[in-house]
């Protein structure tokens, strides 16, 4: 089946707000297809398991540093880990690895 137009600018909308705006993606659009959305869900998938990853990474070094710091640092970094457990992070790392290993799986897609 075909993507309709509005589809084919969400899916662009999606790939713009992990991997950022690209040119050579954006002129692709016009020729997006069900392909081009499986490779996009595998991204999708790739992208939120790296930042997961780092989040944990983040996490677990801000929990050891606790038993290093003394005083104010100790408790903000306690603090510090409770936050990044439960918050989001969008690291330039994995936007960065994500744009560089799946814009051209995106891009063949889209022939």
């Amino acid at each position: 089946m075909q993507l309709s137009e509005q589809e084919k600018d969400q899916l662009y909308s999606i790939i713009s707000a992990i991997i950022g705006e690209d040119a050579a993606i954006h002129a692709a659009r016009s020729r997006f297809t069900d392909d081009t959305v499986s490779v996009v869900e595998d991204m999708l998938v790739t992208n939120m398991n790296c930042n997961e990853s780092m989040k944990l990474l983040v996490g677990e070094m801000l929990s050891g540093g606790r038993v290093l710091a003394n005083g104010w640092l100790r408790r903000a970094l306690g603090t510090a880990s409770k936050a990044v457990k439960n918050g989001v992070l969008k690291g330039y790392g994995c936007l960065v690895t994500t744009k560089s290993r799946w814009k051209t799986e995106i891009l063949v897609s889209a022939v």
